[in-house]
């Protein structure tokens, strides 16, 4: 019995043996080289002539700074592809809208909007409608017919600076508001705001102040309050013009620095400066490079129809699957880390 044992182990290692040629370095038909190229050939997608444009208003304003930046870094992942950052220096909304108009006329492949008020929905619509998907950054109307929102949750942007700011305060103490109230985004940032400071009931707002996007009406505003509220503990700005022009009348008023708490918002260079200077404490800001690099990215990804799909054939079924709402994260600057936000920290801003 053992004799014929041994005999069929012999029996099948000669097999094996035989056999293995036929295995090693086997490579199935549907792998070999030249099919693995024509296939990445057959799924590349041509940009070539692709030209987006985000139109603005108010273009003087730092905060675009970082648009130019993200502009400039899909130019280099993309070099076939044209981006262009265009608005008026000015508050205008009426020059806004008419580059909006010359855009739809060139029939551009998608446009990048930061609407500050709801009339500006028709003209974008009117974008969409023509055949352009259409981008929101910053502020979002979610009723009109845009393709996606990308840009800070403002909401939450106004509830991190109540937090951080009672916080500051030990959670009591006379508080003024400094703001746009026109702005639909500040108004969010506002009703935000608002929520923390209505859950602190030893916190009392005492004004609500607009500047009129004028620093020197601001600082004026803060003079009267502080002279009405002398025991005032903070000033929430919720843009960027209100946190310098807080600081501004603190120093005319010959205060010293940081014996009002200020927090501000945004990214504006004169803030940031005030913060290194010790006279405003801290400002909230959005991630404006990531929202405009994401936003590209989103009209890229319509434009060109790819990405993963929801279905075996989400065109055929009708299904669109691109985000609706892309919030990247706020942060809060303070004089420990302000210096990696000046743009004094590189040459040249607009092109990092």
């Amino acid at each position: 019995m053992k004799r014929y044992f041994i005999l069929f182990v012999v029996a099948i290692v000669i097999m094996a043996l035989a056999l293995a040629p036929s295995f090693i370095g086997c490579k199935p038909e549907a792998v070999e080289e030249a099919e693995v190229v024509e296939v990445a050939e057959s799924t590349g997608i041509d940009r070539t002539g692709d030209y987006y444009v985000f139109v603005g208003t108010f273009m003087s304003l730092d905060y675009y700074v970082d648009y130019y930046r993200a502009a400039n870094i899909i130019m280099e992942e993309w070099p076939e592809v044209k981006i262009d950052v265009l608005g008026p220096a000015d508050y205008d909304i009426e020059s806004t809208l008419s580059i909006i108009e010359q855009q739809i006329a060139k029939k551009v492949t998608g446009i990048l909007v930061q609407p500050w008020g709801e009339d500006w929905l028709p003209t974008c619509d009117k974008a969409v409608d023509s055949g352009i998907p259409v981008v929101f950054l910053g502020v979002d109307f979610p009723k009109s017919k845009r393709l996606a929102y990308c840009g800070t949750g403002n909401t939450k942007m106004g509830m991190v600076a109540g937090e951080w700011l009672a916080e500051k305060i030990g959670y009591e103490g006379k508080v003024a508001v400094m703001r746009n109230p026109v702005l639909a985004n500040v108004t969010e940032r506002y009703n935000g705001f608002m929520s923390i400071m209505d859950s602190y009931p030893d916190i009392e707002v005492v004004a609500d102040l607009d500047h009129q996007n004028d620093s020197s009406i601001g600082a004026q505003l803060i003079i009267g309050i502080l002279q009405q509220y002398p025991d005032l503990a903070a000033v929430w700005g919720g843009d960027g013009i209100s946190g310098p022009a807080v600081a501004m009348g603190i120093r005319e008023a010959g205060l010293e620095k940081g014996s009002v708490i200020i927090v501000g918002a945004d990214r504006e260079d004169a803030l940031l400066a005030s913060i290194a200077e010790g006279e405003i404490t801290a400002t909230v800001v959005q991630g404006a490079s990531l929202e405009f690099y994401y936003g590209v990215k989103i009209l890229d990804a319509y434009v060109h129809n790819y990405g993963p799909q929801v279905s075996y054939d989400d065109a055929a079924a009708g299904i669109e699957l691109n985000p609706d709402v892309v919030n990247p994260k706020v942060n809060v600057v303070t004089k420990d880390n302000v210096e990696y936000f000046r743009r004094s920290y590189v040459e040249d801003p607009t092109a990092q």
